[in-house]
């Protein structure tokens, strides 16, 4: 159901409530979790809340990414994971602490990115969920994202299966079909790369408008097709550590952006990881 659909469900139920009532319960409940329910998703709860029954659509058979759309209920898919984010919390409107995690994972189909709430998301702090494995996701729901297209969520009814035994490993793509190489990278969004260092420049530090102190580095990196700057922010410039030339350095999801001089810079900041592999003898 869309929106809208819901919202008149409510009012048919609720006579009591007006259209601008609804909007901003479901307003409110979006802020509870700093904005990590899409406005379909944070109605189903206010519907919830206020015990109005929302009909799902009810989908239990296991099915392909291409085939995931908003609204399905009881979703199992199988995928390898190409990106890990790390956990954050949020503070929920009974002053109680949440917890989220999110996944991009893979078929040979297509991508999905995979929502992990609470005790789910401690899979990715204990770090049992990693980058490269293969995982079944059973008894998710599905939700238009953010950026409109569909994303899997998985609560406490949900269920992740650590590399299943039934799936054949050559069925899923590999890690490198998603990497691209420096000179390929124009005008996209986001990036995974992997390169060798070239060069590391001096940390900057920067004053925020709240008046609290920021830091940036830059850094060069390099692999056969060309030369890109790499641009740390903030926490993910101590996570840097002592990085050195020669280090090799795999960029996960990094946002590309077009610098002053018309060149495409990748920057690295709280949502995108990282992994170094240390030159020896350094």
């Amino acid at each position: 159901m869309s929106l809208e659909d819901i919202i008149k469900r409510i009012l048919l139920f609720r006579p009591d409530l007006s259209h601008k009532d609804v909007l901003k319960k479901i307003e409110e409940k979006k802020k509870d979790v700093e904005g990590y329910l899409t406005d379909e998703t944070a109605a189903r709860v206010v519907a919830s809340e206020l015990e109005v029954e929302v009909p799902q659509e009810i989908f239990k058979t296991e099915i392909l990414i291409k085939d995931v759309v908003s609204g399905l209920n009881d979703v199992t898919i199988t995928g390898r994971i190409i990106i890990v984010h790390s956990p954050q919390t949020f503070i929920r409107s009974d002053m109680t602490k949440g917890t989220v995690a999110h996944l991009l994972i893979a078929d040979k189909t297509g991508t999905i990115r995979v929502v992990l709430w609470n005790e789910k998301a401690s899979l990715v702090e204990t770090r049992k969920l990693v980058q490269g494995q293969i995982i079944k996701v059973s008894h998710g729901y599905s939700r238009q994202g953010l950026n409109g297209k569909p994303e899997l969520h998985v609560g406490s009814r949900g269920e992740i299966q650590l590399s299943p035994s039934n799936v054949t490993e050559s069925n899923y793509p590999n890690l490198q079909s998603f990497m691209k190489k420096i000179g390929e990278i124009g005008k996209k969004t986001r990036a995974t790369v992997i390169g060798t260092v070239q060069q590391v420049y001096p940390v900057s530090m920067f004053e925020r408008s709240d008046g609290s102190q920021g830091k940036v580095v830059r850094l060069q990196l390099s692999d056969e097709t060309g030369r890109m700057i790499i641009v740390f922010w903030n926490e993910k410039v101590d996570e840097l550590g002592d990085i050195k030339t020669g280090d090799s350095l795999q960029i996960l999801d990094g946002r590309v952006k077009e610098n002053l001089n018309g060149k495409f810079e990748l920057h690295v900041g709280k949502s995108t990881q990282f992994e170094i592999s240390r030159t020896r003898g350094k």
